[in-house]
């Protein structure tokens, strides 16, 4: 049963668990007696550094020195692994130890790439969490953006749905993803408040704090665990004048840094970029002025997740006369939920969805919002690019504005949109003219920021490429890290185990498989044929070949069918088609031959046998001619030779 309980309270029954103060934080001046400092006093350039391990040594347990890297035998850690891919955005992490395990995020990840071929989205693979159903208490989520709570429709039903904590806003996005309503009617949650909530789920106990992100009631998260306090941040920027939220709760942060965090697992996203970014704050004032000063019709695109933008946006609007539209279904349901949860708070007949009317109203007082997923083929943005969407055609002087950054590997795909929109004469602005959008994320000043206040023995950096995780390992080297004491995990099935006296990888993996959603399917990249199988027939087609055979001869009789697709073009069609039939009648006859040779009668011969050997002869065949391999399939009919003569 879950026991919640006040932060007061917390502290005070913990008062005397705490493995030590920390006595250097970001606000508080630490102070160091004259006798531990005379070894240092000439050494100016190495002083912080020295003060750090001066400071560490006073506040470590007795005994410590002597067992760090010595684990008892009957010693159990507490296990934290990923149930996604490094290289990824999302976020799906699992803690456990012995039997409690909890799950942080459970989001999803567009298979945008070669290897996941036109398939929906990725999820993570929970079979290691199927196979301990027992021991899961709950999950937990930071936000609602798509990466971090989308795969949650996907995977509650088989963990037998157990309790979500989360804020109001990401419950309501959470149960409109699940289109059946009798499921939607299971979910189990437990709402919180990350400025007070503090609460105890079996062997942990996990405190919420408030954080910036481009939406609101985002947080991050302390999880008090029987080895140890580990410090998860989620997604996260700093941004001291937000426009529909309130600053990040950092004292808390400090607070929590001083009860001395044994492991911090943060955000790699952005780390190699200076400075800050922009406070949304500034960002609002940006549109307000372009808007300002712009009158003709005005198309706004940006994420559908980034409510916060788009609350920004309507407000905008509404201020300068406009009638907001919305374009793209996505955009819809975020719309319609944070006007029930009243964040957005202006007259329902100012936002529309996007329908005909849009064309009869002055250019002057329409303000478009529409979804732009950059290289989705159907976003709204897109089809307006294509003259494909039904309900408005863009007209010469229109603006369009782009309220989001480029994701890095959909550059080709979002110049080639923007390509078609400045064909038409449209007005395009992007933040390459003016900052009209922050990233949610923060860059390297926030980050040193954070890992001062958390100020943690060990750091993780999670999630995202090599490049980013090894940009955070070196601005914590660069702010006197131990080597040691940074984690880098390089293996996807990585195992992080968290001891009394040490963080270290594990030697033990977790087998995961990249789990793909295709329509209402559901299967394992790691066995699956199907990606194979469309990229091959995506590169060089596929060629049928149906022969008929003789019963029992075995012989051929009648012509032999060829059918191919998006492998031959019709100028070569005749000529490539006659060869192929030629060659695949010819080398039939020589197996069939060379079987009889070897006393084979042909009632006893089996033509499924033949013709994979044939399939492997035309792909080989099909190579040398056209410089292309198509996929081979071949079949057979058997038809009795003295039914064709009568």
């Amino acid at each position: 049963m879950t026991n919640e309980f006040s932060q007061a309270s917390f502290q005070e029954e913990n008062n005397g668990q705490s493995l030590g103060e920390r006595l250097l934080s970001k606000f508080k001046k630490s102070t160091v007696s004259s006798e531990e400092t005379t070894e240092t006093e000439n050494e100016t350039n190495k002083t912080f550094k020295v003060q750090r391990k001066i400071i560490k040594k006073s506040i470590t347990k007795p005994n410590e020195e002597e067992n760090e890297f010595k684990i008892l035998p009957w010693e159990k850690p507490v296990r934290i692994m990923s149930l996604m891919w490094l290289e990824q955005v999302w976020q799906c992490l699992l803690i456990e130890y012995e039997n409690d395990m909890i799950i942080i995020d459970a989001g999803m990840e567009f298979a945008a790439d070669e290897d996941t071929l036109w398939v929906d989205y990725i999820i993570p693979d929970i079979s290691y969490v199927k196979k301990n159903l027992h021991k899961l208490r709950w999950i937990l989520l930071t936000h609602w953006h798509l990466d971090h709570i989308w795969a949650l429709r996907d995977i509650l039903p088989e963990l037998e749905w157990p309790t979500i904590y989360t804020t109001p806003l990401t419950l309501w996005i959470v149960k409109k993803s699940f289109q059946n309503r009798e499921q939607m009617n299971k979910i189990k949650y437990k709402i919180v408040d990350p400025n007070i909530d503090i609460i105890k789920l079996w062997v942990f106990t996990v405190e919420f704090v408030h954080v910036n992100h481009n939406i609101p009631e985002t947080m991050a998260m302390a999880i008090h665990t029987p080895k140890g306090l580990i410090f998860n941040t989620a997604d996260f920027k700093v941004d001291f004048s937000p426009a529909i939220d309130k600053p990040a709760d950092l004292s808390k942060i400090a607070r929590i840094g001083n009860e001395w965090v044994k492991l911090y697992i943060w955000d790699s996203l952005w780390t190699a970029s200076r400075w800050t970014p922009k406070s949304e704050k500034e960002i609002w004032e940006n549109l307000e002025k372009t808007i300002k000063n712009i009158n003709w019709r005005i198309i706004l695109a940006t994420f559908a997740s980034n409510v916060g933008r788009i609350m920004q946006l309507i407000n905008v609007a509404i201020k300068n006369n406009r009638v907001v539209f919305l374009a793209g279904r996505s955009m819809i349901n975020n719309v319609e939920i944070c006007q029930e949860l009243w964040y957005i708070k202006v007259p329902r007949w100012m936002v529309r969805k996007l329908d005909q009317s849009v064309e009869q109203m002055p250019d002057d007082r329409v303000m478009i919002i529409s979804t732009w997923a950059q290289w989705e083929e159907f976003s709204a943005l897109a089809r307006m690019s294509r003259h494909d969407h039904p309900q408005i055609q863009l007209r010469k002087w229109d603006t369009v504005m782009m309220s989001s950054s480029i994701i890095p590997w959909n550059e080709l795909q979002t110049h080639a949109m923007m390509d078609k929109l400045v064909q038409k004469d449209i007005n395009l602005i992007t933040n390459s003219d003016i900052d009209i959008h922050a990233s949610g994320h923060g860059w390297i000043e926030d980050h040193k920021l954070f890992l001062n206040l958390v100020n943690a023995e060990y750091v993780l950096p999670f999630y995202m490429t090599a490049f980013h995780r090894y940009a955070h390992k070196k601005l914590a080297l660069d702010m006197w890290w131990e080597e040691e004491k940074i984690i880098m995990s390089n293996e996807n099935w990585t195992v992080i185990e968290m001891y009394e006296n040490w963080v270290k990888i594990s030697d033990e993996k977790i087998k995961l498989n990249t789990i793909l959603i295709d329509g209402k399917w559901q299967w394992h990249l790691s066995w699956e044929y199907v990606v194979q199988a469309r990229k091959i027939m995506a590169h060089d087609g596929v060629l049928i070949i149906t022969y008929k055979i003789d019963t029992n001869s075995k012989e051929i009789i009648w012509n032999i069918q060829i059918e191919s697709r998006w492998f031959v073009y019709s100028s070569e069609v005749k000529k490539i088609h006659t060869l192929i039939v030629d060659f695949a009648r010819s080398e039939y006859r020589k197996i069939i031959k060379w079987l009889i040779k070897k006393w084979i009668k042909p009632e006893d011969i089996n033509v499924k046998d033949v013709l994979k050997e044939m399939k492997k002869k035309l792909e080989t065949f099909s190579t040398e001619h056209t410089w292309r391999t198509p996929m081979v399939i071949t079949s057979f009919v058997y038809i009795n030779k003295t039914d064709k003569k009568d």
